[in-house]
């Protein structure tokens, strides 16, 4: 891509449209996944549990929640079910969690931020890649009424990608998703994930990751990470060496000062009108003194 940061990244044809910054060395590509980059999702299992676990009576403690947190749904399920005594099987339990869940990202929202940076990094030509943990078909749905967006990525790995052996924490998916974005290698790629698992994957790809966690996330769930935001609102692209949004976006406009001319006509006009007041203030003190001479002589 534009940025020839690794020795294999080729310059487009039409490099030369491209913001200046874009043909310096940084960042050419960037992968994001789909449920905890691009998606908000990241409470959605939270108060999928929560009201679950609910319904039987029960309150799920924070620790727990806490410590299911990078766990997989079966996982999950199973531990939930033996701390929280709950009366009903752990396979049952996943079911139920796994129809609330598919209920609550029928329409999920975007993270803040995202639509922002894709347009930006897009114009940039910056290669960008997208993975899943959902089938081809459950991706079809969820990106429904938002395809025009997701046009912007020319790679999407989905659960059910013939060639994906493993899921996270494996790298497989990120090193799928590099091979078929071209040229992308770990010198000039970058990751954004929002989950543990996919921290892992990202950095035994030798990749650099931005996370995306939660606000109550344990640190130690994110020390793999490159970078640690609570949304993309916080990124800045210039910190990857990546243009900055100024390089796509017009120029925000800026209040027009007040002239040094309309500021000393300002402050002339504030001096007038206190001389004013303090004249009437003595026109009514003089006056007040005349009235009392005049009282006291016919006394």
């Amino acid at each position: 891509m534009c940025s020839a940061c690794c020795k294999s990244c080729k310059a487009p044809p039409g490099c030369s449209l491209c913001p200046p910054m874009c043909c310096s060395p940084g960042i050419s590509y960037c992968i994001f996944d789909l449920e905890s980059a691009v998606f908000d999702t990241r409470h959605v299992y939270k108060r999928a549990v929560i009201e679950l676990a609910a319904s039987y009576n029960k309150v799920i403690p924070e620790a727990v929640m806490i410590q299911s947190g990078p766990m997989e749904t079966a996982e999950m399920a199973e531990m939930i079910c033996r701390k929280c005594d709950l009366p009903v099987s752990w396979e049952s339990f996943r079911f139920q969690l796994n129809e609330r869940t598919s209920d609550l990202i029928a329409n999920p929202t975007l993270m803040p931020g995202v639509e922002r940076l894709v347009t930006h990094l897009g114009r940039c030509c910056m290669g960008l890649g997208l993975i899943t943990s959902c089938s081809e078909s459950m991706y079809c749905t969820k990106i429904r009424d938002r395809e025009d967006f997701f046009q912007s990525f020319s790679s999407i790995i989905c659960a059910d990608d013939a060639d994906l052996k493993a899921p996270k924490p494996e790298p497989d998916v990120y090193l799928i998703a590099m091979k078929r974005l071209g040229d992308a290698g770990p010198d000039c790629t970058l990751v954004f994930d929002g989950t543990p698992k996919g921290v892992q994957a990202a950095t035994d790809a030798r990749l650099p990751v931005v996370m995306l966690a939660e606000k109550d996330l344990p640190c130690c769930w994110s020390e793999l990470a490159t970078l640690r935001l609570e949304t993309l609102e916080e990124f800045d692209p210039t910190e990857f060496n990546m243009p900055p949004y100024s390089c796509t976006e017009p120029p925000t406009k800026k209040q027009k000062a007040p002239s040094r001319r309309s500021s000393q006509k300002s402050a002339g006009s504030q001096r007038s009108s206190a001389a004013l007041k303090k004249a009437a203030a003595d026109s009514e003190a003089d006056e007040g003194e005349e009235e009392e001479s005049e009282g006291q002589e016919v006394a």
